[in-house]
């Protein structure tokens, strides 16, 4: 290429470089680059309570808890009356039926006649220790020739029984209204889910009586101003004996506490209070608001239902009403909170 195509060629560059840039720039300058103005301000949420009309519904009250799977306590065999084991019929491992005999024991000869002196012994006496309940012989500890007394277990049966225990969180006792209704119990890598039924519910429930009786929540245990220092309130069931289970494998359990149909229902939301006793408002004709008491049913986590104090159709609020003890307003950056307490972070005069 001759050397004057070669300067002509590298002038054009530098023209076509100097073009854009100086494009650019004007494009700045002239509010081609700057990006657009966003609108003043965006429309606000509106958070204010809305009017819902009282309706007619069911609901189901029903709970799913965690559940362990646990085996029944071996259940202790015991002599009735002190003596000497004189012969041992089961072993450790052999199953046996209720009523058949594990020992034999000899029971002490009687005393000497103290009126006629005679020494000659009474005839020796034999009492067979049976199985109280069908099982599997475990902890089988008797040997001939051993004392033993009633207060000594001297074997013990396992019924190859299971059960399923969950515990109930403090803040859903109240939803047992009565004795639940049914159970259903899902196993993790398990059956389908099956029944389950009940054997007890209350604190301390697993492997005791019923606790609590019917109409009101179970008993939580305990002290109930002192913050929780009872028993956990729990759920027990009794497994089917076709299902295979096993003892430490955990599950689900699904309680029904109770169910109503053709109820006066709310959302839970609307109403303070969520057990026996509740408020909400009312809205009256021309928009009038009234703080009205109400009595309440079961619910469901999210409706509730109304005994008394409400109609279907009447208008109330979607959100409870506030409570004065207990609304206190947020205290200002570094200011005292609204109850006359010291600003955060300063300590009470007197403390260490």
């Amino acid at each position: 290429m001759p050397r004057w195509a070669n300067r002509l060629a590298k002038g054009g560059i530098i023209a076509v470089v100097l073009a854009a840039v100086g494009g650019t720039g004007w494009l700045a300058g002239n509010g081609g680059a700057t990006p657009e103005t966003p609108p003043d301000s965006l429309p606000a949420a509106d958070l204010s309570p809305k009017e819902i009309s009282v309706k007619e519904g069911s609901i189901v009250s029903r709970l799913t808890v965690a559940a362990t799977i646990k085996a029944d306590p071996s259940i202790p065999v015991r002599s009735t009356k002190a003596g000497t084991v004189t012969a041992v019929h089961r072993k450790n491992g052999q199953r046996v039926t209720k009523g058949q005999s594990l020992l034999t024991v000899k029971l002490p000869g009687a005393e000497p006649d103290g009126e006629s002196g005679s020494k000659k012994k009474a005839k020796a006496r034999y009492l067979a220790v049976v199985a109280p309940v069908a099982g599997k012989v475990t902890g089988m500890t008797a040997t001939v020739g051993q004392e033993i007394t009633p207060a000594e277990a001297v074997a013990q049966l396992d019924r190859g029984r299971f059960q399923a225990v969950a515990a109930i969180d403090a803040k859903d006792v109240y939803r047992f209204y009565r004795r639940p209704e049914s159970i259903r119990l899902a196993i993790d890598h398990g059956p389908a889910p099956f029944n389950c039924r009940l054997i007890a519910y209350g604190a301390g429930a697993s492997g005791a009586p019923p606790k609590g009786g019917d109409g009101g929540p179970p008993d939580g245990g305990g002290d109930p101003n002192q913050g929780g220092g009872g028993d956990a309130v729990e759920v027990t069931c009794r497994i089917p004996s076709s299902q295979r289970v096993f003892a430490g494998i955990r599950g689900k359990m699904a309680i029904t506490t109770d169910s109503v149909r053709d109820a006066v229902v709310i959302p839970l939301s609307a109403v303070l209070g969520e057990n026996d006793q509740g408020r909400v408002t009312v809205v009256g004709s021309g928009g009038k608001r009234e703080v009205r008491k109400v009595k309440l049913g079961i619910n469901d986590g999210k409706q509730v239902e109304v005994v008394d104090g409400l109609r279907v159709g009447e208008k109330i609020l979607d959100r409870a009403p506030a409570d004065d003890a207990f609304d206190v307003p947020q205290p200002a950056d570094g200011g005292p909170p609204a109850d006359g307490g010291p600003p955060p972070g300063d300590e009470m005069p007197g403390g260490e």
